[in-house]
């Protein structure tokens, strides 16, 4: 038996610790909300600030291991833990601020928007072509912290607050949203399929497997992501977003985590992303994860929570798996579980997609 410290107790953090416990590891949990998704499922919980150094003191006494839910952790607290953290700090550094991100993925060789750093008013002049993308370099997630500028008019009604550092971008007319997810373990590297995914607003409303992509377009996007997670001091899972626009890939973002886009490896794989990456960082040899079913997985919203059990009500299906992340506050656009529909057959799988794709 393994001691598992997660810092953060949300879904991903319940997650986690659900796949931990099948392996009959025990789970200790840092996060400053007493009825936190993960609260239910830890061993140990510790109510604290994600960045007090003395809970992640306490944390690391009793646990073998620890990891982080989300790429907003404390880069410089996790490197005082470095020997207990084996997904590192220094992919926390670049993912949590979107500028570093960039050049980091350029220096890599992969394509990316034209883009650069925002650091004063007069910055902002810098801009030529529309429309651009202005984002906040740190703390953005799900459309949060960017603006999207369409022309001049735009661009002279934006009120940025300086001093704080943006980066501006090219927007992307993209064909198709994907993500790949790869899993890093002390033997080697092994990566999921590309998932399709479907934003609005910036927040994950669908994702879809198979995707559409070609097995070119696949291949180039899966070794961009490997290449991202070799470059890294990391192990555990990790999930790169990309765009492909005219059959070309185009690098959007990493998360140093499980990602959104893989809850449907659940039902949909024999060894899902949780199962991968309690299996690396607790430094177990890789495992090649096998799709065996098609899926479709829909983020429940606060607005949709009705709708789910309504749906749920009028017509029970086996192969839709509905999942509720035990959030004690019902928000609008606030992530309160998901459904997975699991279904080989195609046309069984079109009728429920059409049967539960959420409304706005």
């Amino acid at each position: 038996m393994i001691t598992i410290g997660i810092l953060g107790g949300g879904q991903l953090g319940m997650m986690m610790a659900q796949a931990a416990k099948k392996c009959g590891h025990r789970i200790v949990v840092i996060d400053p909300d007493d009825q936190c998704p993960c609260v239910r499922v830890a061993d140990e919980f510790i109510c604290a600030k994600y960045n007090d150094e003395k809970a992640l003191k306490d944390m690391a006494s009793m646990c073998d291991v620890m990891t982080y839910e989300f790429e907003n952790a404390d880069a410089m607290l996790v490197e005082q833990f470095a020997d207990k953290f084996p997904q590192g700090s220094e992919a926390l550094t670049i993912s949590s601020h979107r500028y570093k991100e960039k050049k980091f993925a350029k220096k890599l060789g992969l394509h990316t928007p034209n883009f650069f750093k925002i650091k004063s008013e007069a910055d902002l002049y810098q801009i030529v072509s529309f429309p651009t993308l202005i984002k906040t370099c740190r703390f953005g997630y799900d459309g949060k912290g960017q603006w999207l500028i369409r022309d001049v008019e735009d661009l002279n009604e934006i009120k940025l607050e300086f001093p704080g550092e943006y980066i501006a971008e090219d927007f992307i007319s993209y064909d198709r949203e994907i993500s790949v997810v790869v899993a890093r373990f002390v033997d080697g590297i092994v990566a999921y399929p590309p998932f399709e995914n479907v934003h609005d607003k910036g927040i994950l409303r669908q994702t879809t497997y198979p995707s559409s992509i070609s097995e070119n377009v696949a291949r180039v996007a899966i070794d961009a992501a490997i290449a991202i997670v070799k470059e890294l001091n990391y192990f555990g899972v990790l999930a790169v977003e990309m765009f492909v626009s005219d059959g070309e890939v185009i690098f959007n973002e990493f998360a140093p985590r499980p990602h959104n886009s893989a809850h449907l490896t659940i039902e949909c794989a024999d060894f899902s992303q949780f199962d991968l990456h309690i299996a690396a960082i607790t430094h177990q040899k890789k495992t090649e994860p096998q799709m065996l079913k098609s899926g479709v997985m829909f983020n429940i919203l606060g607005q949709h929570v009705a709708e789910v059990f309504s749906k749920h009500a009028a017509q029970p299906d086996d192969h839709v798996h509905i999942h509720w992340y035990g959030k004690k506050e019902t928000l609008y656009n606030r992530k309160m579980g998901h459904v997975t529909i699991a279904e080989e057959e195609k046309n069984k799988l079109n009728e429920l997609v059409l049967r539960w794709r959420m409304s706005k």
